[in-house]
């Protein structure tokens, strides 16, 4: 007679969800909720690091300098809270996000998305985010920020007499009649 033993290994697989929030946006004040405020963080990398560190809870981050009306520190966010362009604490503040918090669905989706590619829609710029590398996280961004963006611009490091990065803007303003084949624009 012959007796099979069968041996079940079960094996613990800790899985690593890895994110950054290196996505730095300096003078950008991203007020709103936070779960957590630690006042003894010195700097803006120690407060991105901790947020990465809190893994999918922190979603986003807004380390605050001395000088300002805001207690200075890092407050960690389970969100992207939209910027406050009235902010009269900008100036000390250094905000962050994980680029995976974004989303990049419906009109946002690349392939397929909305977008007017090769398109400037100059002016009614309320904010320039230097972190976004791609007009789909540059549409995203827009979204995320309601109905206070109409319409954004992405603009490609190189574009000869353009600053690069991601325009959003309160208005949907006309396309520009100069081409800009570094320029990709959208509209809500």
């Amino acid at each position: 007679m012959w007796i099979y033993v069968t041996f079940i290994v079960t094996i613990s697989i800790k899985i690593v969800y890895l994110q950054t929030c290196s996505n730095f946006e300096d003078g950008i004040d991203r007020s709103g909720p936070w779960y957590a405020y630690i006042q003894t963080m010195l700097s803006t990398d120690s407060c991105c690091n901790l947020c990465n560190a809190e893994g999918t809870r922190c979603q986003s981050w807004v380390f605050v300098r001395a000088g300002g009306t805001y207690a200075p520190g890092c407050y960690l966010k389970q969100n992207i809270p939209s910027i406050n362009e009235t902010s009269t604490n900008k100036q000390y503040c250094t905000s962050g996000f994980k680029q995976t918090s974004l989303i990049m669905s419906g009109r946002c989706a690349y392939p397929g998305g909305i977008f007017e590619l090769g398109i400037d829609r100059p002016g009614y710029n309320y904010a320039r985010l230097l972190s976004i590398d791609s007009h789909p996280a540059c549409c995203a961004m827009c979204q995320l920020e309601g109905d206070k963006c109409r319409a954004w611009t992405f603009i490609r490091n190189g574009a000869a007499g353009k600053e690069s990065g991601c325009l959003l803007k309160n208005q949907i303003p006309p396309i520009s009649n100069v081409p800009c084949v570094a320029c990709t624009s959208g509209t809500k």
